[in-house]
């Protein structure tokens, strides 16, 4: 492939890629992160249009400026994505970068305005383009950081194509820079090698092509992520909602009967919720069952559930627990909702009923659910502030 013919391939490519980061932004004009990027695929499109028809051998008396508009256009469209990989992340964008772009843009004149080669201008382009290639790594290998940062995965398939994009990239302007001092003929226009296609124009190409792709693949696996979520998830306690709950008890019931363990069930119902919610509001009220519901996660192991079952009662299921170790739990449950501290000045508690299921007892999810409800009614009415365990089938 002669170089003309790559550099119209390269073109139509960031054309296209821009268009369609233009249409996810306008699918979405409220994301920081889909703006950023819409705005690095216009700006690489611009600088193709202005860099090819230079070096097909056009451009004129107007050569020397677009040259700097267009290898500032890319150098800016890379800080641009840089940017909107840091606000996707949930990072804030950062201002010193933009004044890279001043930066780059008056050294490339001043090249320029010197006859610097096309060599010694590939050099200033070369590094500034790894370090934005340092930057784009930096933020794939951070990732999300903070409390969010577990709801989704850590090393996705848009993530690992995104990391290995850039590190082509990079690779591709670090051969140029080790190969022109020696061997400039292999990339200057308009007798270009075949490796100097390759290495300016092809390899830029599939990695574009592959960035911009896995910023997409990036949005969508958050978006699917976000939707399983919302479907499987209490909005308020983060913990799972009464449907999600119940598929995953009963597959682990089927689970413990298939293979003879045991199974504990605890059902648990926040006293006096009500007074809490007539007396201090309802923002007040929401904020105690999420503090709750934290509060039982951190008794809860990674193999457990624990569920929002409806307004302010939840429920857990302990797989592999014997009756001793059920007792523990249950009286750690509402010793650790006693202790703790809620915003609002008051002590809150609460009651629950724990069922256990032994290895050889058929029964159904349903009638596991009763049989703690009817424990958790016993600790009701017998004070409150306990737990009790189901009686003997």
């Amino acid at each position: 492939m002669n170089p003309f013919t790559a550099s119209i391939a390269l073109a139509i490519v960031q054309f296209c890629s821009g268009l369609i980061m233009a249409g996810v932004f306008l699918s979405t004009p409220t994301e920081r992160c889909t703006r950023y990027w819409a705005l690095s695929g216009a700006l690489a499109a611009l600088a193709i249009c202005l860099i090819v028809p230079i070096y097909a051998g056009g451009g004129g008396s107007w050569r020397p400026i677009g040259l700097m508009l267009g290898n500032t256009s890319l150098f800016a469209s890379s800080i641009a994505a840089w940017s909107g990989l840091r606000c996707f992340y949930q990072r804030p964008a950062r201002w010193w970068p933009w004044l890279l772009i001043a930066a780059y843009a008056v050294s490339f004149s001043a090249l320029l305005a010197l006859e610097a080669s096309f060599t010694q201008r590939s050099y200033l382009a070369i590094g500034a383009m790894q370090l934005v290639f340092f930057l784009v790594l930096f933020e794939f290998r951070m990732g999300l950081s903070g409390p969010q940062a577990g709801r989704y995965a850590r090393w996705s398939f848009g993530r690992w194509i995104g990391f290995a994009s850039v590190t082509l990239l990079s690779a591709a302007y670090i051969a140029r820079l080790a190969l022109a001092p020696s061997h400039p003929e292999l990339f200057e226009p308009p007798r270009m090698s075949d490796l100097g296609v390759a290495l300016i124009y092809l390899i830029p190409l599939g990695g574009s092509l592959l960035f911009s792709a896995a910023l997409l693949m990036l949005y969508f696996e958050r978006l699917v992520a976000d939707k399983q979520r919302l479907a499987t998830e209490d909005e308020l306690t983060h913990t799972l909602n009464r449907r999600e709950l119940m598929r995953c008890g009963e597959q682990m019931l089927h689970d413990a009967l298939a293979r003879g363990h045991s199974l504990t069930l605890a059902f648990i119902d926040v006293d006096h919720f009500k007074q809490i919610n007539d007396r201090f509001g309802h923002q007040v009220g929401d904020r105690v069952l999420a503090g709750i519901a934290a509060v039982l996660r951190e008794h809860c192991r990674e193999s457990d559930l624990l569920g929002r079952y409806g307004g302010e009662e939840f429920c857990a299921v302990f797989p592999g627990l014997t009756q001793l170790e059920a007792d523990r739990i249950g009286e750690r449950l509402v010793a650790a909702v006693r202790e703790h501290a809620f915003d609002h000045g008051q002590a809150v508690t609460i009651s629950a009923g724990l069922v256990v299921l032994q290895p050889g007892q058929v029964q159904n999810w349903d009638e596991l659910v009763n049989r703690a409800d009817i424990a958790l009614y016993r600790a009701k009415s017998e004070g409150r502030n306990a737990f009790r365990m189901a009686q003997a089938a």
